[in-house]
């Protein structure tokens, strides 16, 4: 794969990664009272990484590196570290906790 592609690829990932947060993060700002001021600290873990993936983008997107192995190993640790907050809040984790 060639650095343009590989960029190109890792900007359209990290926009869909950033789309399932901001999904995630609407259904926690529903949460009752009680549940929502227990959780409030993954809340502002959920929007560092949106601000990190935020700013990873950008600098892929003003300059894709020829040598992009070590963008490429921080960017799979975020969306590691993604994948394991998403587990924790997914829509059935979330399941009566929410207002209607």
């Amino acid at each position: 794969m060639d650095v343009s592609s590989f960029c190109g690829i890792m900007r359209s990932e990290i926009d869909s990664l950033k789309a399932r947060i901001y999904d995630i993060m609407r259904a926690v700002e529903k949460i009752k009272d009680k549940k929502k001021r227990a959780q409030a600290a993954q809340l502002a873990d959920l929007h560092a990484l949106i601000e990190h993936l935020s700013e990873m983008n950008k600098k892929l997107e003003k300059a894709c590196p020829l040598d992009w192995s070590k963008e490429k190993e921080e960017i799979e640790a975020k969306k590691a570290e993604l994948h394991k907050k998403i587990d924790i809040w997914d829509s059935e984790h979330l399941a009566g906790l929410v207002d209607n």
